[in-house]
């Protein structure tokens, strides 16, 4: 093999090596958008549902700070039968935004419940942006992208809002599509929150 053959398999490989890591991102990005316009068929599509909801809620339950939001939405939920019999045997409000809210559905209004939420209980005046800048602004919060395996990436992000919460997403590859599988939303310690202080540009 000459050096140009050589040039150009290394160049191959570098790309298809390139495209691969990136992937697992795209696909995320692809279903943030598919969430934003409300594109169910693409959401499914993009989703482990059975992991993801027993993740999240999960978290959401040892994180009593998110709860109010949690309830707050489970609570616009106009309840079912089957969640007033639950309801009578101790089913929470939790339950309830779980069923709801983590379906191909319920998160496009999960996106616009958190989003009016925002605007109108906190107060925050709504954000515009282009793509190319949500898109920068989505990676510099990113804190740890660590592939767990050939086929398993996990994501762990700083909340848009909150400092010390992190969204954490496990992305996995089946059938040369990469899903979400499981989401958890955690709060880091203090000390950990002190560290990032001061290993920040410009902070301390």
């Amino acid at each position: 093999m000459n050096v140009r053959h050589l040039f150009v398999v290394v160049m191959v490989v570098l790309t298809l090596s390139a495209g691969y890591v990136a992937s697992p991102f795209v696909a995320m990005w692809n279903l943030r958008e598919a969430i934003k316009s409300s594109d169910t068929a693409a959401i499914d599509s993009r989703v482990v549902w059975p992991s993801v909801r027993e993740s999240l809620k999960a978290s959401l339950a040892k994180e009593a700070n998110l709860l109010p939001f949690a309830e707050a939405a489970g609570g616009q939920v106009r309840p079912t039968l089957w969640q007033r019999i639950k309801g009578t045997f101790g089913a929470s409000m939790l339950d309830r935004f779980i069923e709801t809210y983590v379906t191909p559905e319920g998160l496009p209004k999960l996106f616009d419940y958190r989003r009016t939420w925002n605007e109108s209980i906190k107060g925050e005046v709504p954000e515009s942006a282009s793509r190319l800048e949500r898109a920068r602004l989505i990676w510099s919060r990113v804190k740890r992208a660590e592939f767990q395996s050939l086929t398993r990436l996990e994501i762990e992000m700083v909340d848009r809002k909150v400092a010390d919460r992190r969204i954490i997403s496990v992305m996995e590859l089946d059938a040369f599509t990469w899903k979400l599988t499981h989401l958890r939303i955690v709060t880091i310690a203090a000390s950990e929150r002190l560290a990032d202080l001061e290993t920040a540009p410009g902070k301390l």
